[in-house]
């Protein structure tokens, strides 16, 4: 890991290392593969029965597909199994009982990038709690869009230090530059504050794979084209302009963050896959 981060700071530094910044650390994870699970060869006949994340409810967890994180859904609430790993990593951080739906204690600021799913029905009721989605550049951070506040996660509108938690599933690949992203998300945290998210990731790569650049405007491609399903958009799709490697743990340490993740294998609550990994950047 140590020549890891060497490597990817002298990539960034003109051939100079760079000293990690004080205060923030890369926690190096053995990203191994997790076990098969039975059934596998054909994922339509998995099922799994225990208690869901994100509804609290003893439920059912089956219709998986060769896509295993984006399937497998609860018969209580209808989450999938990317978002019960959502769900399972932030229960861990605000607490509550394991047979109740996800609650956020009082006094705690969550801020969702989405504002469709079973994490955010679950919350939406909840005082503070806020959400958004993204509708297009012709509008301003902030602005009520058909009826939900529009936010470019590189350019928000909350106030420094004004949120404790910030979720993100899969909406950091969608966006030139992820990491302005990750500036302004480590600008309005708390200190303490922690962003738990998830992203295409690939644990083999050092280097993030950059397929797409704004150049002057203009979109640039750099391989061939992904797009991405869309709630907001779902007939156009959205494009992937990066999948991440392990160079995003240490982008995340010149930020300031202190990154971590896990790598989870919950059957009981319905999360399973070769790698169910979430992230967390934490403001020290």
């Amino acid at each position: 890991m140590n020549q890891l981060i060497s490597r990817v700071f002298a990539r960034k530094s003109a051939g100079v290392a760079t000293p990690r910044p004080s205060g923030a650390s890369v926690t190096a994870f053995p990203f191994f593969a997790h076990p098969v699970p039975d059934g596998a060869a054909d994922p339509a006949t998995i099922v799994l029965n225990g208690t869901c994340p994100v509804c609290g409810q003893q439920a059912r967890f089956d219709r998986f597909t060769d896509n295993l994180r984006e399937s497998g859904f609860c018969s209580g609430c209808g989450s999938f199994n990317r978002q019960r790993q959502m769900a399972h990593v932030l229960r861990a951080r605000i607490g509550g009982p394991a047979g109740a739906p996800l609650a956020i204690p009082p006094g705690l600021a969550v801020y969702n990038t989405e504002s469709t799913g079973a994490v955010h029905r679950v919350l939406s009721t909840n005082p503070g709690y806020v959400c958004s989605e993204y509708f297009g550049a012709e509008y301003r951070s902030g602005e009520t869009v058909r009826g939900c506040r529009h936010e470019d996660l590189q350019n928000m509108s909350f106030a420094d230090q004004s949120l404790d938690i910030v979720l993100s599933s899969d909406v950091l690949e969608h966006m030139p530059d992820p990491y302005r992203a990750h500036r302004e998300i480590f600008r309005v945290l708390r200190r303490g504050g922690r962003h738990i998210f998830t992203v295409p990731f690939d644990s083999a790569a050092p280097l993030d794979d950059r397929r797409a650049d704004l150049v002057n405007g203009e979109v640039v491609y750099l391989a061939e084209k992904l797009y991405h399903g869309d709630p907001v958009n779902p007939e156009a799709g959205i494009l992937v302009w990066t999948i991440f490697g392990l160079e995003m743990l240490v982008e995340l340490a010149r930020i300031g963050f202190a990154p971590t993740a896990v790598n989870l294998l919950l059957p009981w609550h319905g999360v399973i896959g070769a790698h169910s990994l979430v992230f967390e950047a934490v403001r020290p």
